[in-house]
């Protein structure tokens, strides 16, 4: 039993959600362009936390860098999760990052949007429980660490045992691959935000909270700040600092024990009080801000130390 949540990690690699075990599950796509022989063929298996018997994993969204736009507005944002399948997108004809494969396969994922090459995938997992509590669960892995699992040389690293020309479907428990390679943190309802790259910016008034993924820039800001965990203020009034120790995830009515994910990012914090929407690109996070004046929409920005 699948989930909605549909990524293109490259033209051939597609990701696919399961919820009954859950998982998430890597396929290849086969003859692309030859529309009687193409098919869809599982390669790797990566298992998610253990659920109780109190929980089930009711449906799961899977967010990415939207291709063909570097600054969007949370306006747009709503116009398109308003869509039945917000993680789908038109065509625009124009739009190279926006891949349609040919065949009846491609019929299926067509407008599936590609992950950009240094992409973060944000899989939000919104669960349902007996006492009628309905949590959302975000779970942040980079696209690289994905593609990895689907080489030939991956399956003889994690079995010791190379295919010798036969077809293997690599299945990975979460403790050998989930911990090092993801981030899993609650989900606050009211927040709201958007994803470049591999920065994730959410909203939670009054506050702007960044997270940068991408592993140079991390080995930057922390040879800047000298130590992870220690918080610097910028003149600008943000707060940095880099994370690499653990996060806990409890373990409650959804999963079975403690979740602790351990993969590295750069946080920026910045105070932002009446913030209206908000945009991004690869080196600018821009805020706008409707004045109780004059109703004017002002616009500012803040670019991450580690970019700096």
């Amino acid at each position: 039993m699948y989930g909605s949540a549909l990524s293109a990690l490259s033209e051939e690699i597609i990701l696919l959600i399961r919820l009954r075990e859950p998982a998430l599950e890597l396929c290849r796509l086969e003859n692309i362009g030859d529309s009687g022989k193409a098919s869809l063929e599982t390669v790797c298996i990566l298992s998610l936390p253990v659920l109780t018997s109190r929980a089930c994993l009711q449906w799961v969204s899977c967010t990415e860098e939207h291709p063909g736009h570097a600054l969007l507005s949370k306006n747009h944002q709503q116009q398109l999760s308003s869509h039945p399948y917000p993680h789908l997108t038109t065509s625009s004809g124009t739009d190279s990052s926006t891949w349609q494969p040919e065949g009846r396969v491609g019929a299926r994922c067509r407008r599936l949007r590609l992950v950009p090459g240094d992409g973060i995938v944000n899989v939000a997992m919104h669960f349902k429980t007996l006492s009628g509590h309905v949590p959302t669960v975000d779970l942040f892995v980079r696209r690289r660490t994905l593609l990895e699992f689907t080489n030939p040389q991956a399956r003889v690293d994690a079995t010791g045992v190379a295919g010798m020309g036969v077809r293997t479907v690599l299945t990975l428990p979460w403790e050998t691959w989930g911990p090092t390679n993801s981030r899993i943190l609650d989900h606050d309802p009211l927040t709201w935000g958007w994803l470049s790259g591999e920065r994730c910016a959410m909203v939670l008034m009054p506050r702007i909270t960044m997270r940068d993924y991408n592993p140079y820039r991390v080995r930057r800001a922390l040879a800047l700040l000298g130590v992870a965990g220690r918080e610097v203020t910028l003149t600008c009034g943000s707060v940095v600092k880099v994370v690499k120790d653990v996060s806990v995830y409890r373990a409650g009515e959804c999963f079975c024990s403690d979740i602790e994910t351990s993969l590295p990012y750069v946080e920026t914090v910045t105070s932002y009080d009446g913030c209206h929407d908000i945009s991004m690109d690869a080196n600018y996070l821009v805020a706008e801000v409707l004045t109780t004046v004059s109703h004017v929409h002002l616009r500012s920005s803040f670019k991450a130390l580690s970019d700096e």
